[in-house]
């Protein structure tokens, strides 16, 4: 089962599709990990060395 959703804001700031707060990756991928969703997509924008962000619930 494929399940889908819109990502409504990205906090990851230092991520090279994060927009204006706004996700511009064309699919994302994100796992769970010590009970928090973890983006596998993310990817530092240029010049920038930002690790992983983590979202909190």
């Amino acid at each position: 089962m494929n399940d889908t959703t819109t990502v409504s804001r990205c906090d990851a700031t230092t991520c090279r599709f994060n927009s204006d707060m706004k996700c511009t990756a064309g699919q994302i991928e994100v796992s769970m990990s010590a009970h928090q969703a973890q983006c596998l997509t993310f990817s530092p924008a240029e010049g920038d060395q930002g690790q992983r962000p983590t979202a909190q619930q």
